[in-house]
């Protein structure tokens, strides 16, 4: 499996939003934890005390309805001096952050992460994915985010316009909707341009249906690729390493 990144307009320049991304005004806890038998529970030192609590949600962010980050579970998780257990479905960057005794949330999703449900969030020690919370909350980073997205793999579903895209250390799926969009290699530290050999270009919304349809070219040291009314410019990257394998087809 892997971790399904889902763009929205706000996030469809994928580069650039992780670029500018900041936790500034988020609160001074790790965040805030809610679970329906718990209710909201913002003392960290008394979460720390009871693994065996139940969350369905996590969150931190500006509390007047700024920035923040949710994180959801459709069962259970629990949290322990910094070690996240059980089962988690997805992280959503937004705005409109909220939290009262009702849960945690976001009036608009800017960015959603459907988290790879493979990955071992139950280890007896810190991991890739607490390492993210931690660089979320705390430091105002999202390097130990790209490490976890590399350790995961990702799908990267673009929007119907035009995106600008970015790849992490891992397996990347670009997924393309429409549009002419850019695969670039110019993203903040630990993202990635097209790799050959490793990331795959899934063009089967496009509707075409093998190789020999789609126009390939060189322009300006990027690779292109082309059908209808839709194209890819792949950032540093020579059409000569591209062949079929590299795609999905309708």
């Amino acid at each position: 499996m892997a971790t399904t990144i889902s763009l929205t307009s706000a996030s469809s320049n994928l580069a650039s939003y992780l670029s500018s991304w900041s936790n500034a005004g988020y609160g001074s806890t790790y965040g805030a934890f809610y679970g329906p038998t718990v209710g909201l529970q913002t003392n960290t030192a008394t979460i720390g005390a009871n693994p065996s609590w139940q969350y369905s949600e996590w969150g931190n962010g500006v509390t007047s309805g700024g920035d923040g980050v949710v994180l959801e579970s459709s069962s259970s998780f629990q949290y322990s001096g910094g070690n996240l257990t059980g089962d988690v479905d997805t992280l959503t960057f937004g705005t409109g952050y909220s939290q009262s005794s009702s849960g945690v949330g976001l009036s608009t999703a800017e960015l959603t992460l459907g988290l790879d449900q493979s990955f071992n969030y139950n280890g007896s020690g810190l991991d890739a994915f607490d390492y993210t919370i931690y660089g979320i909350s705390r430091l105002g980073t999202l390097s130990y985010l790209y490490n976890y997205l590399a350790a995961t793999g990702t799908v990267i579903e673009d929007t119907t316009g035009s995106d600008v895209l970015v790849g992490f250390g891992g397996t990347d799926t670009f997924v393309f909707n429409g549009g002419d969009d850019t695969v670039t290699n110019a993203g903040p530290a630990g993202t990635s341009g097209y790799v050959d050999g490793t990331d795959t270009l899934d063009v089967s919304a496009w509707g075409v249906t093998d190789f020999a349809s789609l126009e390939i070219f060189d322009d300006s040291g990027s690779a292109y690729v082309a059908y209808g009314n839709s194209s890819i410019e792949l950032v540093g990257v020579d059409s000569a390493v591209l062949d079929a394998s590299d795609f999905v087809f309708a």
